[in-house]
C-alpha cells in the first residue's frame, strides 16, 4: 500500500521528526562543503594557469626578445667572411658568369638628364628685382591664395601666408590657375576661377565643383642660364663644361641603374638552402640596433630644433616590441642572402681585397676613411663591404649589355 507523504509525516513523532531534520542539515552541509571545495579547486586552477601563463610568455620573450647589438663584425672573421661557412655550400648560385642585361632599363635618357638639370637649375633661382616685370611662361613665382566655392573656403585652399612656389606652365594647379596668372606683376592680387576635374582624387568633395581662388604674387624669379660659365662657378667638382656635365650625370646615373638592376638579378636569381644560425641570429640583433639609433637619432633632431616632440621605437616601426622582433626573421634574410652570394662568388673566384681598396669604393671625405670605419664598425664588416662591392665590379665587367 502506497503511503501519502503527508500522511508520512503526520505519523512521526516529534523525536523522529527531529533526527530527520537534522540528517537533512547534515547532508545539506556535506553538499556546500563539496560544492566549495569544487570552486576552490577551480580557483587554484584558473590563478595557476594564469600563472603559468604570464611565467611561461615572459620566459618565452625572455627567449625570443632580439638584443639590439652594434658589434657588426662579431661571426666575421678579420678578412670579411662569415665565420666558419663555405658559402657555395648554402646556395644554389646564379650564372653569374652568362648575363645579358637590357640596355633600356639602364641608360639615362638625355630627358632625365633635362629635368635634373631643370631641377639644379630651380635651387639656384634668383629674385626678379624689376617692379615692372610681368609674370611668364616658364617663370616660377611665390604666390598665396585662399580657395572658395560657393563662397565657402575649403580645406587645403588657404597658403595662410606661408607661400607656395609655383612653375608656370608645370600644369602643377588645377585648370587653367596657371596661365590666369600670367601677365601680372609681384604685388597683384588676381582672382582666379577654375571647375575641378571630375575625377579630382585628392578630394571627392571637390571633383567638378567651380572655385575661386583670390591670390596674391608675392615674388617672381628667373632661373640661371645653364652655361659652361654656370658649371665651372657651381659644379666644378664633377665637370667644368655643359658638355661634360651632361656626361658625368649620364654616366653616374647609368652606373647607379645598372648596379641595382645587377643586384636584383642576382638575387632573385640565386636561391639559399640555409642560413648560418649565429650569423643569421646576430643580423636580427645589428638590425634592431640599427632601427633604434634611428629613433634615438630623430629624438636628437626634435630636441635640437628646440622641439618637445618625441618618437617612440614601437611607433617608428609600427608595431609592438614582440611583433618587431617577430618580423626580423624576415627582414634580414635579403641582407643575408647578399653576403652569403658575395661571398660564393668571391671565394670561387679567388678575389682578394685590402684596406688599400677602400678609397676606390667609398667617399673618404664622406665616411671619415678607413681607419674611422674600422673604429666604429670592426675589420671584419669594413672588409665585408668591400668584399662585396669587388664581386658587384667583378661580375658587371662580364656582364653583356644590350
Amino acid at each position: 500500500m502506497k503511503v501519502n507523504k503527508q500522511n508520512e509525516n503526520s505519523s512521526m513523532s516529534l523525536g523522529q521528526k527531529k533526527r530527520l531534520e537534522k540528517k537533512r542539515e547534515i547532508e545539506r552541509a556535506k553538499r556546500n562543503a563539496l560544492l566549495n571545495k569544487i570552486i576552490s579547486y577551480s580557483l587554484v586552477t584558473l590563478i595557476a594557469v594564469g600563472l603559468v601563463t604570464i611565467i611561461g610568455y615572459s620566459i618565452y620573450r625572455n627567449v625570443t626578445k632580439i638584443k639590439p647589438s652594434s658589434d657588426f663584425s662579431a661571426y666575421l672573421t678579420d678578412n670579411g667572411l662569415i665565420k666558419d661557412v663555405t658559402a657555395n655550400e648554402l646556395l644554389d648560385l646564379v650564372d653569374y658568369k652568362n648575363i645579358t642585361a637590357p640596355l633600356t632599363e639602364i641608360e639615362y635618357s638625355d630627358e632625365s638628364i633635362d629635368n635634373d638639370i631643370k631641377t639644379l637649375l630651380k635651387n639656384k633661382k634668383e629674385l626678379v628685382t624689376d617692379t615692372n616685370a610681368l609674370v611668364k611662361d616658364g617663370d616660377i613665382i611665390n604666390i598665396d591664395y585662399v580657395g572658395t566655392v560657393d563662397g565657402v573656403e575649403f580645406s587645403g585652399g588657404n597658403t595662410n601666408g606661408s607661400g607656395a612656389d609655383l612653375e608656370i606652365g608645370s600644369n602643377t594647379y588645377v585648370d587653367d590657375f596657371e596661365t590666369q596668372l600670367i601677365g601680372h606683376k609681384a604685388g597683384d592680387k588676381v582672382t582666379v576661377n577654375v571647375t575641378f576635374p571630375v575625377d579630382y582624387s585628392s578630394s571627392e568633395d571637390l571633383a567638378g565643383k567651380d572655385a575661386v581662388f583670390e591670390v596674391v604674387i608675392n615674388s617672381i624669379y628667373k632661373l640661371p642660364e645653364f652655361t659652361d660659365e654656370f658649371v665651372k662657378e657651381n659644379l666644378s667638382d664633377n665637370a667644368s663644361t655643359v658638355a661634360e656635365y651632361r656626361e658625368y650625370v649620364k654616366q653616374t646615373n647609368y652606373d647607379k641603374n645598372f648596379d641595382t638592376w645587377l643586384v636584383k638579378y642576382l638575387m632573385d636569381n640565386t636561391t639559399v638552402q640555409s642560413y648560418p644560425t649565429e650569423y643569421f641570429n646576430h643580423l636580427k640583433s645589428i638590425k634592431k640596433y640599427e632601427d633604434q639609433m634611428s629613433v634615438e637619432y630623430m629624438n636628437n633632431f626634435y630636441a635640437s630644433m628646440g622641439s618637445n616632440q618625441t618618437t617612440t621605437f614601437e611607433s617608428y616601426v609600427g608595431m609592438s616590441e614582440a611583433k618587431y622582433d617577430d618580423s626580423l626573421e624576415e627582414a634580414i634574410k635579403d641582407r643575408a642572402k647578399k653576403a652569403l652570394l658575395c661571398q660564393a662568388i668571391y671565394e670561387k673566384e679567388g678575389l682578394s681585397v685590402s684596406k688599400d681598396d677602400y678609397s676606390t669604393y667609398f667617399d673618404e671625405a664622406s665616411t671619415g676613411g678607413y681607419d674611422a670605419q674600422v673604429e666604429q664598425q670592426g675589420t671584419g664588416y669594413v672588409m665585408q663591404q668591400l668584399i662585396e662591392k669587388k664581386v658587384m665590379e667583378y661580375v658587371k665587367d662580364i656582364v653583356t649589355v644590350k
